[in-house]
């Protein structure tokens, strides 16, 4: 009986290793916000698209609020969409495309000075990009019982 429970003890200790050094997730697509300038009832902000994705990405589409009474008054390198305080911002004909590893940027003129872009969505996910799966962890001690 002894040969067996090292046998499954050993078999569980290798199964473990093989979990834990599977590999992450990808990073996948990310929308960084920056506020570039900002001069009291304005601001210039700049959205950075980041394609970790492994593939290319052959169009996007951010979209954020701004606080009650908030605008965006002009877009460059993005076509501009309005609905009450929600923006969406999608790729114009040149700059759809981003490879692997590749990114594109746009840039907005908003109000009031002192107003932050909130609940950013990039293609229809969060802008930190990412993946709420996580890889496991290492495992436990690995102990054999009966008799």
């Amino acid at each position: 009986m002894r040969p067996l429970r090292i046998l499954v003890a050993a078999a569980v200790a290798a199964s473990g290793v093989l979990l834990a050094s599977s590999p992450a997730s990808a990073a996948g697509v990310t929308a960084t916000f920056t506020k570039t300038s900002s001069w009291g009832s304005a601001f210039e902000g700049k959205y950075t698209i980041k394609n970790d994705s492994g593939t290319a990405l052959s169009n996007w589409k951010v979209e954020f609020d701004l606080p009650a009474g908030g605008n965006v008054t002009s877009a460059w390198e993005a076509n501009l969409a309005k609905s009450g305080t929600h923006f969406t911002l999608s790729n114009v004909g040149w700059n759809g495309s981003v490879p692997a590893g590749g990114s594109v940027s746009f840039g907005f003129i908003a109000t009031p000075g002192g107003a932050t872009p909130s609940g950013c969505k990039i293609n229809g996910a969060d802008c930190g990009g990412g993946s709420s799966e996580t890889a496991p962890g290492k495992p436990g001690a690995v102990t054999a019982t009966g008799g």
